[in-house]
């Protein structure tokens, strides 16, 4: 063990006493994902707050029901004084307070009015007036209404939506989703229970039941104006303000952090062909130190050095992060432990690609043209030029398994174990390898 830790030390110092590989091993990723962060960073990211939106309802009702007044109701708050539609149905249970409006949580979200035209809306939503229309066609309550004989019908609600504002469109059309889930879903109710019952107990009890005030009172409420239920609760990962200036931060430092770390992890180890040049390696080789001594000493040192350049990186990131948000700000999560697992893995899965590297090159130009290209195309593979590829295709770089690992535990995730084992049998496998390519090839 003293000569595996003697060569280590001799690795480290070496490394870290070269002014330009340091500035190149740290300095360089720090900067790139600094400038890149705060250049195309925002602060507070997507707004989803008073999204303008016009309303036409169209619908022509059905057996004296307008169920497309729900949707004005949900999204369209009344005037002042004026009383809300359904406000003198019966009585719910738990139905909201009085004076509590049908969908409150819509109109913090929303900046709705209605309008009666639905060309002049689409126009309107073209010209960039309105992020999404909602459009309630004329047959909308004959075809989703229940009735004898008239079975619940599919039915379409048109959303039209802003090319420029795709994001608040989606939510517009999200939340028309849920609604005309929800009156679907209580006709079907409906439909089924006196389906049952005129099954189970004859005609006579299920025309009792239909015509009875307390069954009309109780199927009203699943659809009176007044009871819509309906809220929105914004929120963002563990109830804090994200900065995205400071969430680019992590998915572009780590990725660069990593990427940087490959050619530590193969410079390290590519020291054997200098070594050779000197006679270093030869009067190793020849002292009573057997060559797995020699490459594990070399490897630990390597390993070593790739874990400090994580932490001192991931160190000036998170300084970096704090200053951009400007407060002390942990952008790496608060699972210290977790963090350090990914960070041996991720060093091991890189000192075992440059120990591969090592043993398969003849010479030192050759592991040099080896590294560049396996490095760019593991970069590319893992996102660490800026375009991300399918996920299916970036699982082949172990840069987008420790990146993606990285960015996990920022979001307060643990799901980690598969990037840990998939970067630890990297590390294994690749080191076993070149250790047999090393041996072989290995001569004074």
């Amino acid at each position: 063990m003293r000569k595996i830790w003697t060569i280590a030390w001799k690795e480290l110092y070496t490394t870290y006493t070269d002014r330009n590989l340091v500035l190149i091993m740290i300095a360089t990723p720090l900067l790139v994902a600094s400038i890149i962060a705060l250049a195309f960073g925002g602060q507070g990211g997507v707004s989803i707050q008073n999204i303008p939106v016009a309303v036409v309802n169209l619908d022509e009702g059905s057996g004296g029901q307008n169920f497309g007044a729900i949707f004005v109701s949900a999204f369209v708050p009344p005037a002042a004084g004026a009383a809300l539609a359904g406000q003198d149905a019966p009585a719910c249970p738990d139905a909201p307070a009085s004076g509590t409006a049908a969908g409150s949580g819509l109109f913090e979200l929303t900046d709705a009015v209605e309008l009666d035209d639905a060309d002049a809306a689409r126009a309107a939503v073209d010209a960039g007036v309105y992020a999404a229309a909602v459009i309630i066609p004329p047959d909308f309550s004959r075809k989703i209404g229940y009735g004898p004989g008239d079975p619940v019908e599919p039915v379409s609600v048109e959303v039209y939506g802003s090319s420029g504002r795709e994001v608040a469109a989606g939510i517009i059309r999200s939340v028309v989703e849920s609604i005309s889930s929800q009156i679907a879903a209580g006709h079907i109710a409906i439909a089924a229970a006196l389906e049952t019952v005129g099954q189970e107990y004859g005609m006579l009890r299920l025309l009792s039941l239909a015509n009875s005030p307390e069954f009309a009172a109780s199927a009203a409420c699943a659809f009176t104006p007044a009871y819509n239920t309906l809220t929105v609760t914004q929120q963002t990962v563990a109830g804090q303000r994200v900065d995205s200036r400071a969430a680019l931060l992590v998915v572009v430092g780590s990725s660069q952090a990593m990427f940087f770390m490959l050619f530590t992890g193969q410079g390290g180890v590519f020291s054997v062909f200098e070594e050779r040049r000197q006679g270093t390696l030869q009067r190793l080789i020849v002292s009573p130190t057997p060559r797995l001594v020699i490459l594990v000493g070399k490897m630990v040192g390597t390993f070593v050095s790739c874990v400090l350049q994580l932490v001192f990186l991931f160190a000036a990131l998170t300084l970096v992060g704090s200053l951009i948000s400007g407060q002390l700000t942990l952008i790496w999560g608060d699972q210290v432990l977790a963090i350090a697992l990914v960070i041996g893995a991720a060093a091991l899965a890189a000192t075992g690609l440059g120990t591969l590297l090592a043993g398969a090159a003849r010479t030192p130009e050759q592991g040099q043209i080896f590294a560049s290209v396996i490095n760019l195309g593991l970069a590319v593979l893992g996102g660490a030029f800026g375009f991300v590829l399918p996920e299916s295709v970036s699982r082949f770089s172990m840069i987008w398994w420790g990146s993606d690992a990285f960015r996990r535990l920022s979001l307060g995730q643990a799901d980690i174990i598969p990037h840990l084992l998939v970067l630890l049998a990297h590390g294994v496998i690749l080191f076993g390898i070149g250790f047999w390519l090393f041996n072989r090839r290995l001569d004074i």
